[in-house]
């Protein structure tokens, strides 16, 4: 209930009794071996004997599920073991059929996992695709529905589409969720067994079912608890969610809620207000006139700024003011200190989009509120669009704790224990690797300013692409990667470069980018999930070689761009690329940019204690981030309980 919605004790019990069952390495074994042993009995079966198959799991699951109150828990794991083995069993018979491929027991140890709804952590190329299946598959069984949720619209697509058959044969429907398609299709795809889709599809298909009875006929508590009529939903109610990269989803994402708008796509009133305000911005001085909190992208006016802003007394009381005058300009302020073109935003088609900031997409359905996306238009002298009036909100963390399941899969879980205990009731286990890593790390390159650092880039890369290795080189924005490519240029080499939004053709350019020679420049996550194949020659010579141009903000980041390389047992190296001038040195760390900038070019790379260090400000960037998120689910828990309260004294009127 919404009254007792922020209890991180009990989820992190609930976690607690996860993780003893699933880390015991017995229990896995005896599952694996029971579940391919079941398997040889389904070898070869006709696609009708699967589908029948599938009906009596089915009708095994619904019941199940109906005693689950009436019989001691023991008995009750004991069906659900039995469940387990015989829906894997089914699983890998199915995917034989399709793809002509046996399931690696890493992959069945991450579907248990998954399926006891947990986060399984699987390193990069070891398969989490096909390990969603098993618990997807297991879900379905009794008919609620199941949401397998991704980062973007693409890799849903691409799953659904890749996984159509097995489930077919299965004798299970999936579905695709449409981007801006009328409800009344997006109903009929959440009538199938598992419904496909990225995270925010979801979400805003929530909130449009929680605004679409505005006529009173039900009360907005009951309206945000999710009691609608079947026939009025576009959804069914939330039963089982399984997230792929998980900690994207739930934790990166979770910093934004939710938010449902609609806007008249008109000139806004206050147009010239925030022209004006732009002007003013440019004149003010920092620590004269205002101050800031760089950590939180905050802006405070001093005292000598309010009486400059308020210099012309017009200003204050302006018939367009829809808000207070000096905001106007702390707007313009912010976007003036803290958002950089081509890393926070890009200008398109006379348009502010913004980019993620994990991941570099671009979004082109996103927009700042409070006046924020204004003052970016603004500054970039655009035509300045009216604000978007919210129709409903919630953040992410209450939208994915509706869901009676939930579990997921990633590469990068380590370090988001703790949040997703708390938080999620989540308990995180890492899956061993099928074939031990091959990675060689080479020591990081240091340099004092980021154009030494291009040119170091650049120099690296060349070497490698004469000896015929492909290099990936990834960057934290898209200022960078043009950067970098300038650089290449200058010495004459040809390169793939990767920006923004995630479809077909930018997979195709992933999946090339091992192969004899290639140059790949994208931005850190792009062609997340597409696996980069090497060719006989590329393996031979070493394999795939990843650059990280600067440290991101958060370890997990790091890690996944690594791991682009040396996947299943490939050979493959990385290097991570630093200079004084980076952001997380420079906005987290300043101490380290000042003892670079004195140190001599020799003696950059014997610095002692400066990868320590650096790791200590990527853990208090992590944290002030999880503070972040932990203060929007207060807040948002805190209103709904203020909902509920006002709908229960208006109804005792």
């Amino acid at each position: 209930m919404i009254a007792s919605f922020w209890n991180p004790t009990s989820r992190a019990k609930q976690a607690e009794v996860t993780a003893r069952r699933i880390r015991s390495e017995d229990w896995v074994r005896q599952q694996i071996t029971a579940a391919r042993q079941r398997s040889l009995a389904l070898k070869n079966t006709p696609v009708d004997a699967l589908v029948s198959h599938t009906n009596r799991l089915r009708l095994a699951a619904r019941e199940l599920s109906r005693q689950a109150q009436q019989q001691p828990a023991a008995r009750q794991a004991s069906a659900s073991e039995e469940l387990f083995t015989s829906a894997a069993a089914a699983v890998i018979e199915s995917i034989r059929q399709t793809f002509g491929i046996e399931l690696f027991d890493v992959q069945l140890h991450a579907g248990f996992v998954i399926a006891s709804d947990a986060v399984a952590e699987m390193q990069t190329g070891e398969g989490k695709t096909l390990s969603g299946v098993l618990p997807a598959y297991l879900k379905s069984l009794t008919g609620r529905g199941v949401h397998v949720i991704t980062p973007n619209a693409y890799l849903a697509q691409r799953d659904q589409e890749k996984l159509d058959s097995v489930f077919s044969r299965l004798g299970v429907t999936t579905a695709i969720l449409k981007e801006q398609a009328d409800p009344s299709v997006n109903r009929q795809a959440y009538q199938a067994d598992i419904t496909y889709g990225p995270a925010h599809a979801f979400g805003f298909d929530y909130l449009r079912d929680q605004i679409s009875l505005g006529d009173g006929s039900y009360s907005l508590y009951n309206r945000i608890r999710n009691r609608l009529h079947t026939s009025e939903r576009i959804q069914r109610p939330l039963h089982a969610a399984i997230i792929d990269e998980i900690d994207n989803v739930l934790i990166d994402d979770a910093v934004s809620p939710l938010i449902l708008s609609s806007g008249s796509g008109q000139q806004a009133t206050d147009a010239e207000l925030h022209r004006i305000a732009c002007v003013v911005a440019k004149r003010l001085e920092l620590d004269c006139h205002y101050v800031v909190d760089a950590s939180q992208r905050v802006v405070h006016l001093t005292e000598s700024g309010f009486q400059t802003v308020y210099k012309n007394r017009e200003m204050a009381v302006h018939p367009q003011l829809v808000r207070p005058w000096h905001e106007y300009v702390t707007l313009a302020i912010r976007i003036k200190e803290f958002y950089r073109r081509d890393v926070d935003y890009v200008v398109s088609d006379r348009r502010i989009k913004i980019v993620d900031a994990s991941t570099g997409r671009i979004f082109d359905d996103r927009t700042w509120s409070g006046g924020l996306h204004q003052a970016a238009e603004a500054t970039e002298r655009l035509p300045i669009t009216a604000e978007t009036r919210s129709l409903a909100r919630i953040t992410r963390q209450r939208f994915f704790r509706y869901y009676e399941s939930i579990a997921g899969m990633t590469g990068t879980a380590r370090g988001c224990e703790h949040e997703f205990a708390s938080v999620y009731g989540l308990a995180v286990q890492p899956i061993p690797l099928r074939i031990a890593t091959r990675r060689v790390m080479h020591p990081d390159c240091i340099t004092r300013t980021m154009a030494e650092k291009w040119q170091a880039i650049a120099e690296e890369t060349h070497q490698l692409h004469e000896l015929g290795r492909p290099v990936l080189i990834g960057t934290s924005a898209i200022s960078e990667s043009m950067s970098v490519a300038d650089a290449l240029e200058q010495r004459g080499l040809t390169f793939a470069l990767l920006n923004g939004v995630q479809d077909a053709d930018e997979a195709s350019v992933i999946r090339e980018a091992g192969k004899t020679r290639a140059i790949t420049v994208a931005t850190n996550l792009a062609g997340r999930g597409t696996d980069i194949s090497l060719d006989r020659i590329s393996r031979e010579l070493g394999g795939l070689h990843v650059i990280v141009t600067q440290r991101s903000g958060l370890a997990r980041v790091d890690r996944q761009l690594i791991g682009r390389g040396a996947r299943c047992g490939d050979p493959g190296s990385a290097r991570i690329y630093l200079s004084a001038e980076d952001d997380l040195i420079r906005l987290h760390a300043p101490w380290i940019a000042r003892l670079l900038v004195r140190s001599k070019p020799s003696d950059l790379h014997s610095i002692p204690k400066i990868q320590r260090q650096l790791k200590t400000a990527q853990s208090n960037q992590q944290r002030r981030e999880a503070g972040l998120r932990l203060r929007l689910l207060k807040q948002d828990n805190e209103t709904a309980t203020l909902l509920r309260r006002q709908t229960h004294r208006s109804g005792s009127c």
